[in-house]
């Protein structure tokens, strides 16, 4: 297994991908705070318009391309690809009349909707930007870029297409783009991307074919494996067994209704903890990543105080003790 990666937080870029639905954005939350915590200026970009990341973590969404502060050194901000062209466009145009006048032709919004992997190639263009990003004062705006990236399939495209954009435009001023943005997205130093993934079968799948193609395909930096929702008990089958004869000698039929409920829910419970232990032992195997477990949080609504739990067991499984608690007196002056 790898050594544990106290470097993490120390890159510029870190991106989280996975299949829809295993908790990306919560682990995306989960990596901002924990940087921000360290005392790194932080910026939490996320894709797809939703406004996910900004909700859990109780910041009210922005406009498209705006960073809207929320927690102390953490701020929040949507990315989209045609208004990140519009963004770049407005950098090289200073004439305000102009600009609109491009903006709003015909053949300029026929361009940004039919010119394949063009928002893709801005949104990552975006995200450069802000890893780049300089104040008045020369310094780096943000120390750390933390991007939630869409569902598997399509982070392949937005990470991929630098690379294909620079093979077709080899010179002038998409080339020299592209290739910017490649040589940020393969530096071990500056960037590494995280998968995310549940102990089941679907998402295993396909976190095994994202590992492979990430690694081989666009030889780009791996930084660690998050594992989410893990259910682990301490009921064994004997027990249930016992229960249910139990069960089978209640006369209250009120109380035989609970207790048959929760038996089936134990049953549930024990079958997911099976499931979990096969798959993650699977994961650790074909996986060579760091590895980090996040249980499963039993809550009636998922919102800030789950992201927080999970912050500081993501927290206390990557930054060692000591450079947290650096941070601790640093920030206590």
């Amino acid at each position: 297994m790898p050594s544990a990666p106290t470097s993490l937080f120390d890159r510029r870029l870190l991106i989280v991908a996975g299949k829809g639905g295993v908790g990306k954005t919560t682990v995306a939350c989960a990596l901002g705070l924990v940087a921000a915590q360290l005392g790194k200026r932080t910026l939490l970009a996320e894709v797809d318009g939703v406004g996910r990341a900004a909700a859990l973590l109780g910041v009210a969404p922005g406009a498209i391309g705006t960073a809207c502060p929320g927690r102390p050194g953490l701020a929040v901000m949507s990315v989209e690809g045609s208004a990140a062209l519009a963004e770049y466009l407005g950098i090289i145009i200073p004439v305000k009349r102009f600009l609109q006048a491009v903006l709003s032709s015909r053949i300029y919004q026929y361009f940004v909707a039919a010119a394949p992997g063009l928002k893709e190639l801005m949104t990552i263009g975006k995200i450069w930007y802000e890893a780049e990003r300089t104040g008045e004062d020369g310094k780096r705006q943000w120390d750390i870029v933390v991007l939630d990236a869409p569902a598997t399939g399509h982070s392949m495209q937005y990470l991929g297409m630098p690379r294909a954009a620079n093979e077709v435009f080899h010179a002038g001023l998409v080339g020299r783009e592209s290739q910017r943005l490649v040589d940020m997205l393969t530096d071990p130093a500056l960037t590494a991307i995280n998968l995310v993934s549940t102990a089941e079968e679907m998402p295993v799948n396909e976190t095994r074919e994202m590992y492979g193609r990430i690694r081989n395909e666009l030889e780009m930096p791996l930084g660690c494996l998050f594992v989410n929702r893990l259910h682990r008990t301490k009921i064994t089958g004997e027990a249930l067994r016992r229960l249910d004869r139990c069960i089978a000698s209640i006369g209250n039929g009120k109380e035989k209704s609970l207790a048959t409920e929760a038996l089936q829910r134990a049953r549930e419970e024990l079958g997911w903890a099976a499931i979990n232990r096969r798959y993650l032992a699977e994961l650790r195997a074909e996986i060579d990543l760091p590895l980090v477990e996040i249980p499963y949080l039993f809550a009636e609504e998922f919102g800030a105080a789950q992201v927080q739990e999970i912050t500081h067991l993501v927290e206390a499984q990557l930054v060692p003790a000591a450079r947290r608690r650096t941070a601790t007196l640093q920030k206590g002056g």
